[in-house]
């Protein structure tokens, strides 16, 4: 072989483990980069039915939404991680790169969170809060409005008011960093007495809630149908389940993700919202992304056919 054929194959060899090894690293630079779909790394913080290898996540019914949405956008490539919520808030604000988007799957909607991150639609329903109580919880004789409408709805569980269980200084918890809509409505009557504020320090927190419960640090709490079903059913016995009167009647849509505040989290959320009008345009497709969102919530099956309504009414309006 002649030294000129020598040279050119070495030069030849040398671009392209250059090109191999820029995109190992994560970098692509001029028409390489045409190849290379952008990742979006949905986040979950650590909770009940997540399972995986360090911070990925591979199995569970949660990961089954995630999967199953992710499907319907192509242009992607796609991770599942978990991280505590504190973190996952600092990903989605502040990591920012041309190549790779932060997504926290199931945020609720949030004025604040907007001016930094991008919504979605709503991917799911709600069905009425519950929370849980080691003894048995009596509404305020005083608040006759609230007496009148904790009767229980057929089929589920007794209803009791938030605003009368707060009133009698019976004590819950607060997690720091985490909005939701059971936080927004204890914060219209929290005081110092009535109201215990923690870290969730990583923990599944309906599991922590439980065992707040058990150590009589609170008197109730807000937990999920999916805490309630990894329980034994002696444990099980020994708490008082209601829905939460203020949270039970209105249908609103949950579960939206939230992106990073930059044109590849635009595009993203753009495209997620296309993909879920076109679910829910076609009986079959939206059948399925409500099943496995009704078992990610691990509801049990007599609640089925209330779930089942109230998506249909969801579709409608």
């Amino acid at each position: 072989m002649s030294k000129v054929v020598t040279v050119v194959a070495f030069v030849v060899l040398y671009l392209q483990s250059s090109v191999l090894f820029a995109q190992i690293d994560g970098e692509c630079e001029g028409e390489s980069c045409a190849f290379q779909k952008p990742t979006v790394v949905w986040l979950r913080p650590p909770e009940l039915g997540i399972e995986g290898s360090g911070v990925s996540i591979t199995s569970g019914p949660i990961y089954d939404v995630m999967v199953y949405l992710s499907k319907h956008l192509h242009d992607y490539e796609h991770q599942f991680e978990a991280y505590p919520i504190k973190r996952a808030w600092s990903l989605v604000q502040h990591q920012q790169s041309a190549q790779k988007v932060y997504c926290f799957y199931g945020a609720a909607y949030r004025e604040e969170r907007a001016e930094w991150g991008h919504y979605s639609q709503p991917t799911s329903i709600n069905l009425p809060l519950l929370i849980v109580a080691r003894n048995a919880l009596q509404p305020s004789l005083k608040n006759e409005l609230d007496t009148a409408q904790s009767q229980p709805t057929q089929g589920y569980f007794e209803s009791i008011s938030l605003r009368a269980l707060l009133q009698q200084n019976l004590r819950t918890v607060l997690y720091n960093d985490v909005n939701n809509v059971y936080a927004d409505t204890v914060e219209q009557w929290a005081t110092k007495n009535n109201v215990v504020r923690l870290n969730g320090l990583g923990k599944d927190l309906g599991m922590h809630t439980i065992a707040l419960l058990k150590s009589g640090r609170i008197d109730f709490g807000y937990v999920g149908h999916r805490e309630l079903s990894a329980l034994p059913e002696e444990e099980l016995d020994m708490l008082n389940v209601y829905q939460i009167t203020e949270l039970s009647q209105k249908l609103r849509g949950t579960k939206r993700v939230l992106c990073s505040k930059n044109e590849l989290g635009q595009a993203v959320t753009h495209d997620l919202d296309k993909a879920l009008s076109h679910i829910m345009s076609r009986p079959m497709e939206s059948q399925t992304l409500r099943d496995i969102n009704f078992a990610a919530d691990g509801y049990p099956l007599f609640l089925k056919p209330i779930f089942d309504n109230r998506w249909k009414e969801y579709l409608l309006n």
